[in-house]
């Protein structure tokens, strides 16, 4: 590498012997040089610290793949575990699901229809669904009703979209009385009917559903004073009969449903059940 006086800028420089008084640690990094033409004594970076430089370069990337072949087994290690405890989970999840469990019904058909562990199918989806949906889970209900509006694993069929989803929505389950609400104001399924578009999206607003109270009001501007007061006196009857009731298709009431045990004390016979 040719070396330039900082001073004259000239290139007829030379290498300088280092002083005594100069032989400092720093100075192993550092060579002296001076200019032929004007005499100036400067330092410039020397060979050393270039060839210390790849040292330590090497240094780090071998301590960086060192330590990654270090924790790579043990990484590895953890996955057929965890493959294994899927397994095992959804396993269980099928037992219970063939004993007419509501709530391993429907996480069963949410996995199917998210492929979520298993290959995703929409056929097999809507089938767990179905089976849920019957045993009362209003969680079941309202993506059964979502799947046939959206012709999801079958053929699109919106009155039983709305049936559903209907079921759902008169359970307390927030999510459907907006889906619900929606319906009406759109006419899927169903005639558009305003006033019952409100009544549903405010029952669903009042559950903090998003969109919900933005689409009530959208509706508002659309209605007679009348109107809101009939709509407004329907969201009330209904929230006595289902009071915030997003729990309906739990599984002890679904279990309730599914046994049909209307005549066990502990299980009445209206549990989960619309009215």
């Amino acid at each position: 590498m040719q070396r330039k006086c900082p001073e004259c800028g000239g290139l007829n420089v030379r290498r300088s012997s280092i002083h005594a008084r100069e032989e400092l640690a720093q100075h192993t990094l550092l060579s002296p040089y001076r200019c032929r033409d004007c005499r100036e004594r400067f330092w410039v970076v020397s060979r050393n610290a270039y060839y210390l430089a790849a040292i330590v370069g090497v240094a780090l990337v071998v301590g960086a793949l060192a330590g990654s072949i270090g924790f790579t087994p043990e990484k590895r290690a953890s996955v057929p575990d965890q493959t294994a405890q899927h397994a095992g989970r959804f396993t269980d999840l099928a037992k219970l699901a063939d004993k007419g469990d509501p709530a391993a019904e429907y996480e069963l058909a949410m996995a199917y229809m998210n492929g979520s562990g298993v290959p995703k199918n929409e056929t097999v989806a809507r089938k767990w669904l179905e089976r849920s949906a019957g045993h009362g889970n209003t969680a079941a209900q309202y993506e059964l009703g979502l799947a046939l509006r959206e012709g999801r694993g079958a053929i699109q069929d919106f009155p039983g979209a709305m049936k559903w989803i209907n079921l759902a929505a008169e359970a307390g389950y927030g999510n459907a009385q907006f889906a619900l609400g929606i319906m009406y104001r759109l006419g899927t399924g169903t005639p558009i009917d305003d006033v019952k578009a409100y009544t549903w999206l405010n029952l669903a607003a009042a559950q903090g559903v998003d969109g919900a109270a933005a689409g009530r009001d959208a509706v508002r501007t659309r209605l007679s004073p009348a109107q809101i007061a009939l709509a407004q006196s329907e969201a009330r009857r209904l929230s006595v009969l289902r009071p915030g009731a997003p729990d309906a298709g739990t599984k002890a009431e679904a279990r309730c449903n599914a046994r049909n045990a209307g005549q066990e004390p502990d299980c009445p016979a209206t549990v989960g059940a619309p009215r």
